[in-house]
């Protein structure tokens, strides 16, 4: 992929995850400058490079101030980090990010199966929170 392309899906995820344009902007150049000594002389990037900064993405918006969300977001944001820690990114790198469940994800002391189990337990979490959270307003 070249460079071009590689902002633009960092970007779009980002805003994604924000919903405003201004905020995306900043936490995907934040994202691409902590990643960007990964990059290529050739100014091409990897599949593994991609996702390594999106997965840095995600952790600057999880650690975003909560005044940059609204209350849906700060709602997805509590209820993501109600999980526990291999859940969570389980659950980010499938549903938010689209990534398969297979050797792709850096999880090394879990089966495949393992994951999948992780997957169903958090998406369950996630629906509970959400019915809760629903529930009381």
């Amino acid at each position: 992929m070249d460079i071009e392309a590689y902002f633009k899906k960092v970007y779009t995820v980002a805003y994604m995850l924000t919903g405003e344009e201004k905020i995306a902007e900043e936490i995907a150049e934040l994202a691409i400058t902590n990643t960007v000594e990964q990059l290529n002389a050739d100014n091409k990037v990897s599949a593994s490079m991609l996702q390594l900064t999106i997965l840095e993405l995600v952790k600057i918006f999880l650690k975003m101030p909560k005044s940059y969300s609204d209350d849906n977001i700060i709602s997805m944001q509590k209820a993501l980090l109600a999980l526990k820690p291999i859940t969570r990114a389980v659950v980010i790198w499938k549903d938010v990010l689209g990534f398969k469940l297979s050797g792709d994800i850096p999880v090394f002391d879990y089966t495949y199966e393992e994951l999948v189990v992780e997957l169903v337990c958090g998406r369950r979490e996630l629906k509970e929170y959400v019915n809760l959270c629903n529930c009381g307003s």
